[in-house]
């Protein structure tokens, strides 16, 4: 059978030393998976806000279309009136993500 002497100096540092190595390869186990995790997260907010932006771009070119046909039935866009009613109702556009104002 196999016996262990712990009490040898040698042993005893072995072991110490392999511990410490399993101890560090665990630590940067784990920071290189919360660093890769972070990494991830902010690739899919990025995403999400391109994705934003084009669903907002195509948005103000339905409301420019709709203006224009306002604007040849009826003598005038009603854009303002428009963005004046749903700003009654509570909602607010900052304007901050328009195509002008967004990196391409």
């Amino acid at each position: 059978m196999f016996s262990l002497d712990i009490s040898n100096i040698e042993i005893q540092v072995a072991i110490i030393s392999g511990t410490f190595t399993v101890i560090s390869a665990l630590i940067a186990a784990l920071a290189a998976a919360i660093v890769g995790q972070k990494i991830a997260n902010r690739r899919k907010l990025e995403e999400k806000l391109e994705l934003a932006i084009k669903d907002i771009s195509f948005l103000l070119e339905v409301e420019k279309l709709h203006c224009q046909h306002n604007k040849e039935k009826l003598g005038e866009s009603r854009k303002n009136k428009t963005r004046d009613e749903v700003r009654n109702s509570g909602l607010e556009f900052s304007g901050k993500l328009t195509p002008g104002r967004v990196r391409p």
